[in-house]
């Protein structure tokens, strides 16, 4: 955990889920909301020119109106406390606590094994706090915070992490995996530079992997297959075996078409072809829980905008329901 300065812990209760009520109908008056949070300031540096802002180091934590029975982790930072989604009323009718962890890197890729102990401290530190089992977790994430939640998952399984909390459940939505795949993807955008979001994306992903891995995929190749949660290079990886006895769920909207006519991309620079392998190697693995999810016109950004790289293509009632059924 983040010991720069002092965290500060907010409890939000049942005068601020009244507002929830109003829109979801689903929340109970003893419900209630913890934002732990440690303030900083300054920018992480990506690459060598690249920088971004730091965002509060912490989580944030949705529990139900009694001892809950498991939890939801997703890895990427929450603030938004006022507000319950459709995923957290859902979660909390069938009494699942819902956690939002995250260093102070938004885009952290977790090269170094004490950011990785972080989220795991912060999960630990809730999971004790509030009696949640901790055979009972799933680890989530949608595009990069997927490869967090799936790095956790091995991290956690290998022994690696201090807690050793193995999740019951995964689920990533779109999510790089293949490190080696997704620095030549990242690259051929930078360079194509057709779209400026991808050539955006293609130049930090890039820098930050040479930044991160000590060079590029031809000068440290080695350091990207162990890096990779999943890489198709090596037989799926040194980690993929790790997975074998977990529940796992990759969600995907393969939409070429959308990709070649919108960012010049087609399946060698799309996150489905990490989906669909990781699965199909478990799946060889014999992992009878590993389910690829693949969807068709239901990616949208929240604005509206057609964008088959959205977690929107995640039913999340049916993804609730999912693991009810992993912790029978």
């Amino acid at each position: 955990m983040c010991t720069c300065t002092r965290p500060i812990k907010i409890f939000i209760t049942a005068a601020v889920f009244a507002l929830a009520a109003l829109t979801s109908g689903t929340v109970a008056p003893a419900q209630q909301v913890i934002n732990v949070r440690s303030p900083v300031n300054g920018q992480v540096s990506l690459a060598r020119g690249i920088a971004i802002a730091k965002v509060e180091p912490g989580y944030t934590l949705w529990l139900p109106g009694k001892r809950p029975e498991g939890m939801i982790v997703f890895m990427h930072p929450r603030r938004d406390t006022l507000q319950a989604d459709t995923l957290i009323s859902y979660a909390q009718a069938r009494n699942l606590a819902v956690l939002y962890v995250t260093t102070d890197n938004r885009l952290d890729f977790l090269f170094a094994d004490d950011r990785i102990q972080q989220l795991e401290d912060y999960i630990h530190e809730a999971v004790v706090a509030h009696g949640i089992p901790p055979e009972r977790l799933m680890y989530c994430g949608m595009s990069l915070a997927g490869t967090r939640a799936l790095k956790l998952a091995v991290h956690a399984a290998s022994g690696k992490t201090r807690h050793r909390m193995v999740p019951a459940a995964v689920a990533v939505c779109d999510a790089p995996l293949d490190m080696l795949r997704f620095h030549e993807a990242c690259l051929r955008a930078r360079e194509l530079n057709f779209d400026p979001s991808a050539a955006n994306e293609g130049s930090w992903v890039t820098g930050y992997l040479e930044s991160g891995l000590g060079g590029n995929p031809q000068e440290a190749r080695e350091a990207y297959i162990r890096y990779s949660p999943y890489t198709y290079a090596d037989g799926g990886g040194p980690h993929v075996h790790f997975l074998k006895d977990v529940a796992l769920r990759a969600y995907t909207e393969p939409d070429v078409h959308w990709w070649i006519e919108y960012r010049r991309k087609d399946y060698y620079g799309m996150n489905a072809l990490d989906m669909a392998a990781l699965v199909n190697t478990l799946k060889i693995l014999g992992n009878t829980r590993a389910e690829l999810i693949t969807t068709t016109n239901r990616g949208y950004l929240p604005g509206g905008k057609r964008h088959p790289h959205s977690w929107r293509i995640v039913d999340e009632r049916d993804l609730v329901d999912w693991f009810v059924e992993v912790m029978k």
